[in-house]
């Protein structure tokens, strides 16, 4: 039972982030401007724990194998909901600019961020998923270290990293709903603190596939967009 829970609670988890920019950050143009600060810190709070959590070292530290578990997963996967929720529970509102978008423009721009959606979730069905959130029995999926097979086709052909190049279109495509600093803010810091990290996960790429890595480097040399970086 406690399995199923888990599945229940990771899966509708998974969803936090989407929802978060479907919903909308807070705006009032009213606000202090001190609000920024504290959504700020409050932003590298959970990217920070985020981060940590992924290095080699304190998996090593804490589960004695820098190689991905699947309960290593699933306390990763909790972590993770349980501190973004937490961000965006706590987050202030922000001044600066903002009106309302037309309606047409919110529902196309509701469109595109369920197509960027569906785009972070390539390859998705329920038993990837079960080996994405660490489900016991499972095999490991996108995964740095070498216990999960690396993928080189589809989306993953183009460039290195499609997961986070759909997550920068959904955190801007949201801007066509909620027209205002707030949303323009969390769409930045989400999307820059994600792109940061690449150099660093791919760092970790190579020191745990070696070879393999390198080669899909060679063919695959653009990492977010195609033509630009």
């Amino acid at each position: 039972m406690w399995h199923r829970l888990y599945w229940l609670f990771a899966c509708i988890g998974l969803m936090t982030v989407s929802a978060s920019f479907i919903a909308g950050f807070r705006y009032d143009p009213s606000a202090p401007v001190g609000n920024y600060l504290f959504n700020t810190l409050l932003y590298l709070a959970f990217i920070t724990i985020h981060m940590i959590m992924t290095l080699p070292a304190f998996k090593r530290a804490v589960y004695g194998s820098s190689s991905g578990t699947p309960l290593e997963r699933r306390i990763y996967i909790t972590v993770s909901i349980i501190t973004w929720v937490g961000v965006y529970w706590l987050h202030k509102p922000l001044p600066g600019f903002g009106f309302v978008s037309p309606e047409w423009l919110q529902f196309f721009g509701l469109c595109v961020v369920l197509l960027c959606m569906f785009a972070f979730f390539e390859y998705a069905n329920f038993d990837m998923m079960e080996g994405f959130i660490g489900m016991p029995g499972t095999d490991m999926s996108h995964s740095t270290d070498s216990v999960a097979p690396l993928l080189q086709e589809g989306s993953y052909a183009s460039v290195r990293h499609p997961m986070y190049r759909a997550l920068t279109l959904l955190t801007f495509s949201s801007l066509m709903i909620h027209s205002h600093a707030g949303q323009l803010f969390f769409a930045a810091i989400v999307s820059l603190s994600f792109i940061l990290f690449i150099p660093f996960e791919e760092k970790m790429l190579l020191r745990a596939r070696g070879e393999e890595y390198e080669i899909y480097m060679s063919k695959t040399t653009w990492r977010l967009f195609r033509n630009i970086w």
